[in-house]
């Protein structure tokens, strides 16, 4: 078994448990219906700067714990080092994520936020909405071609912006015949775990030809260096956690990797 199919398989119990539990589904809905202003992240896409969604990510399968912090903390340094979103990881048993995280998040700056996690369920992305995200992130991987359409309207239907996520060519076609607004291409390969920034450099360019509004670079990126070649690639927008997690000074980083440092 791939660490991606571990991952979803190990996360189904408790998530069935939610799905059969009437008040809990009640609760999550009225939250979401109760949800106030929805924050567009598409307005900093088509702004001239380097467009960076940062990552609040404790814990990988691949770095195991990276550091224990201070979420809300760490939310207000990325908002102040001008990150376009912030991605909050809710996975419970490899990330160490957590739904409250994500309302924590919420609760303390402005920024879209992006739900990063290993959606299978429609209730996912109305768990999105109620506890306080923006965007959505899907994995064409783990999802087929009507699954996949299904939860994109789900989420635009919430006025939520669906992330799509690929990993390699073969699984454009499933995502574009549907979707063309906000791509992503990670170059973190989760059957092995291996990094290799080619993968944007091959992909990125495919989707910008098929009209992608927004094509997104995903893993791996710790450099300026690394933003400037993909840049080159096609890249609109870099989703980056670990080399922002793993710093002394994350706000500082940030600054590095927009070009302020």
């Amino acid at each position: 078994m791939s660490v991606l199919e571990k991952i979803v398989s190990d996360k189904l119990p408790k998530l069935e448990k939610k799905v059969s539990d009437p008040d809990y589904r009640r609760v999550v809905k009225e939250l979401a219906e109760g949800r106030g202003e929805i924050r567009d992240f598409l307005k900093c896409c088509d702004k001239k700067q380097i467009r960076i969604i940062a990552e609040i990510k404790q814990a990988s399968p691949s770095e195991g714990t990276i550091k224990e912090v201070d979420l809300v903390e760490v939310a207000k340094l990325y908002q102040k080092g001008e990150a376009c979103a912030i991605s909050v990881l809710t996975e419970e048993n490899y990330f160490k994520g957590s739904l409250e995280f994500l309302q924590r998040v919420r609760g303390a700056v402005d920024l879209p936020l992006l739900r990063k996690d290993f959606i299978v369920h429609e209730l996912e992305i109305w768990e999105a909405r109620a506890f306080g995200a923006d965007m959505v992130l899907l994995i064409a991987r783990i999802l087929d071609e009507y699954q996949l359409r299904d939860f994109v309207d789900t989420a635009l239907g919430l006025g939520l912006l669906p992330l799509v996520e690929v990993f390699e060519e073969v699984e454009l076609e499933k995502v574009l015949k549907h979707y063309q607004t906000l791509v992503g291409v990670n170059n973190r390969n989760l059957e092995t775990l291996e990094v290799d920034l080619s993968v944007s450099e091959r992909v990125l360019p495919l989707l910008k030809e098929a009209g992608v509004r927004c094509a997104v670079a995903e893993s791996g990126i710790e450099t300026r260096k690394d933003i400037e070649r993909l840049l080159k690639a096609g890249a609109d927008a870099f989703l980056i956690g670990t080399s922002l997690m793993r710093s002394e000074n994350p706000l500082k980083k940030l600054k590095e990797l927009v070009g302020e440092g």
